[in-house]
């Protein structure tokens, strides 16, 4: 009679790693973060231990766990250190979005990586206070397009400008600006097939220049990374 054999239990793979992983490795940098450091803010220690909690209990989901058990969180945290409740509804506030705020931080950071780009300006004109792009824009943008065109390591960057948003835009020269950035984005998508991707539409938010031309149209970057050596 042939020998019984229980079937193996199943093995967690090697490569798994869980959310619980993660933030303790998260907590443990930020430990030795503060021990190598040159001076103790225990306003500072407080504010990341919370973020830490607040991240955990909320399972990475934002909108989980309301402001005031975030905010209890963090002053639990600051009685720890024999600090009182935060009062100013404005440093609170900052203090519930800490992780939030840690993350556009390192964006910006990605940002600032060295790299190539080549930089052409007004690729698209618009009307005053209007986002639709007209016969002379698109004819200008057919002659660019295979200058324009990413590769498969470069994006597309196009910014649009505005000072001249009516009630069509909510009188929002952001929101105007962004809808011109679109309104080029969708073009070169249609006529010339470059990949959705590797194009980036944005918007200009504070113009540098006074109103004219210059706040009615549409710049284009196309960034290159550098080689990293």
């Amino acid at each position: 009679m042939a020998e019984f054999k229980e079937d193996p239990k199943p093995v967690v793979p090697l490569w798994l790693v869980s959310f619980g992983d993660m933030m303790t490795n998260a907590l443990t940098f930020f430990i030795l973060m503060v021990s190598m450091s040159h001076q103790r803010n225990y306003g500072l220690i407080a504010k990341g231990l919370g973020s830490f909690v607040v991240a955990l209990k909320s399972h990475g989901m934002p909108g989980l766990m309301s402001a005031g058990e975030k905010a209890a969180i963090f002053d639990e945290f600051r009685a720890r250190f024999n600090l009182p409740p935060e009062e100013d509804p404005e440093r609170r506030e900052a203090h519930v979005d800490a992780s939030d705020l840690e993350l556009i931080r390192a964006a910006a950071a990605k940002a600032l990586e060295p790299h190539d780009e080549l930089y052409q300006p007004a690729v698209a004109a618009f009307e005053p206070g209007s986002a639709r792009l007209g016969d002379a824009s698109r004819a200008y943008l057919d002659r660019l397009a295979d200058t324009l065109r990413p590769s498969r390591t470069q994006v597309l960057l196009l910014e649009g400008h505005a000072l001249d948003a009516g009630p069509g835009f909510g009188e929002d020269d952001a929101r105007l600006a962004l809808a011109r950035a679109e309104a080029v984005r969708e073009y070169l998508l249609k006529e010339h097939e470059i990949p959705a991707d590797r194009v980036e539409a944005r918007a200009w938010l504070v113009e540098v220049e006074p109103d004219g031309a210059g706040t009615r149209c549409v710049d284009a970057r196309l960034v290159t990374p550098a080689r990293r050596k």
